[in-house]
């Protein structure tokens, strides 16, 4: 049975008011609509704007020093920005605060209206055009607890709610199946990107991966592209270089594919500054990897990551389609994998990249499966529930049928 709750909204129960508050906890408390109280250990849940969410920085950068899974797209240095430059009225950011006022959970969330082409409203996570994680930041030992408040909070406002863009073998999902107890769970939307593990050596993973012939093509490339004039890669080092690789970045870009498709971060004034703020918050806290190839003093393929704890996100990728026949990006991963090497305590590298991708599927073998994760625990919305998630799971079955199996990664561009 789970601890029951109280939706705070006059006069607390006699049993709350005999806990002793912190003064954290009782400032807090001074605007309590819509807080959800559970008891015995008076844990606190509720909703922010993102204009409060200011107010967090430090305990929400202690947060995510201590989450159960290092996602640093909601780390106050990415998260912060983007809800500057994406979210509107409708998103809000969930929090729930231990017995001692600690902050033990932070998810962004947003009302959702439509499922499987039904007319059903349900909150879920927040994912901006530029968010390719989703776990929600959860304190180390405090999984279940800040869970269940977490879920007694958001069920009093949705049917359900859908937690997006988790790993399906990682710490957030599985606590979130021992959290939803005696509630309905559906596992849904999965699909598989690659990625890569720490530990490796890059020569000899090339080895692995790729085929003789494949190799000595890559050396013959490198061959040419050195015709062209000195090539070097470089690592962002120096906090007055940011602005200007910054503005390569957004450049290149532009000047590419998605520039012609409207989709280049330099396209949107939204995106761009999201994308300039996020760079440096992240540099001056040692989250950002930023490479870079050039030939001369032009960067002919630059690559964004961010490392949080032991895990490393790879973020945009851009390259100079005039040197577009020397495989500039295949080029700048090979060289960024020996730059990795380097990280001491590296867990893993997620791609990000669409399940499709054929570059980074045969450099990179292994995968990461991400998956959607509905729970509920209303019981007149269980029928409804079930329906839902056999639309969604026949849905699925169908588009997996129709794609083309690339999960091999033998593709004509890096077989």
């Amino acid at each position: 049975m789970r601890a029951r709750s109280w939706v705070i909204l006059g006069q607390m129960p006699e049993s709350v008011r005999k806990y002793s508050p912190t003064s954290t906890e009782r400032r807090q408390s001074a605007a309590c609509d819509g807080v959800v109280l559970s008891a015995p250990f008076a844990v606190e849940a509720r909703f922010l704007s993102p204009q409060e969410t200011a107010a967090l920085h430090d305990e929400w950068t202690a947060l995510a020093a201590d989450s159960i899974e290092a996602n640093p797209f909601f780390s106050p240095s990415m998260l912060a920005p983007a809800l500057s430059a994406f979210a509107d009225k409708t998103v809000r950011i969930a929090i729930v605060r231990d017995e001692r006022g600690r902050l033990i959970l932070l998810l962004p969330v947003v009302r959702q209206f439509g499922y499987s082409r039904l007319p059903v409203s349900y909150l879920a996570t927040w994912l901006h055009p530029h968010c390719f994680y989703g776990a929600p930041l959860i304190r180390r030992g405090k999984e279940e607890e800040a869970l269940a408040a977490f879920f007694d909070l958001v069920e009093r406002e949705g049917t359900f709610f859908r937690f997006c863009h988790l790993d399906e073998e990682g710490a957030a999902f599985k606590a979130a199946l021992r959290a939803a107890k005696d509630r309905r769970v559906a596992p849904s939307a999965r699909y598989r990107r690659a990625l890569l593990r720490g530990g490796f050596e890059t020569g000899a993973h090339l080895r692995e991966v790729l085929s003789g012939k494949k190799r000595k093509e890559l050396r013959r490339l490198r061959a040419r592209l050195d015709g062209e004039g000195s090539v070097v890669f470089e690592t962002l080092k120096d906090a007055g270089a940011l602005a200007d690789w910054t503005a390569d970045f957004l450049a290149l870009e532009a000047a590419g594919w998605k520039g012609r498709a409207g989709t280049a971060l330099a396209n949107d004034p939204a995106a761009s500054r999201f994308f300039t703020e996020a760079l440096k918050s992240a540099f001056d806290r040692g989250g950002l990897l930023f490479h870079r190839l050039r030939v001369g003093a032009r960067p002919i393929a630059m690559i964004v990551n961010f490392i949080e704890g032991a895990a490393a996100y790879s973020f945009k990728i851009a390259h100079d389609e005039e040197f577009a026949r020397y495989s500039p990006g295949v080029m700048l991963e090979i060289e960024m994998m020996r730059a990795l090497e380097e990280l001491p305590g590296l867990s893993f590298v997620d791609s990000c990249a669409a399940s499709d991708h054929s570059m980074i599927n045969a450099l990179w073998r292994e995968r990461r499966t991400i998956a959607a994760l509905n729970v509920s625990s209303s019981a007149g919305a269980q029928i409804l529930f079930r329906v839902l998630t056999g639309l969604e799971k026949a849905g699925d079955a169908m588009r997996r049928r129709r794609a083309t199996p690339d999960d091999e990664g033998s593709h004509d561009d890096l077989r």
